[in-house]
């Protein structure tokens, strides 16, 4: 975690941009909903979201069960900064994993997944199934 906090701290994007990946992968939704998923204070997630809408990168729309309230949805300038992110991350990881044998990446992954199951497991209790699908924020 230290390293993913450096590197987003280094990297050009701000805290607001990482809310994209889950608005762009659920499609609308209410900011209630958005802070749910991030696991975030919902007057957080709405200063975030504020930004986005500032840049482009979000629009809110009128929620078609509920008039009083609005969902969040990605505009083409926010799905253009998602692929640009992700792209960036695949950069990213390429570079670190240059020096790897194919072997080795493989057997990491392998392990990365299953310690990623086993800590979701230990950390919602027994219910959760190990290989079931874990919530994300980036798909």
């Amino acid at each position: 975690m230290r390293v993913v906090h450096l590197y987003k701290a280094q990297s050009a994007t701000r805290s607001a941009h990482s809310l994209l990946f889950p608005v762009a992968h659920h499609g609308p939704l209410r900011t209630t909903a958005l802070a749910e998923i991030v696991h975030a204070d919902p007057s957080t997630t709405s200063r975030q979201v504020a930004e986005l809408v500032a840049e482009g990168l979000v629009e809110r729309q009128d929620d078609p069960g509920d008039r009083r309230a609005c969902l969040i949805a990605t505009t083409p300038a926010g799905r253009a900064a998602v692929s640009a992110l992700r792209a960036q991350r695949a950069r990213l990881f390429a570079d670190a994993l240059s020096d790897w044998a194919p072997e080795e990446i493989s057997t990491f992954t392998t392990d990365l997944r299953r310690f990623r199951e086993a800590l979701a497991a230990a950390a919602l209790g027994p219910q959760t199934s190990p290989t079931g699908p874990l919530p994300t924020q980036e798909p």
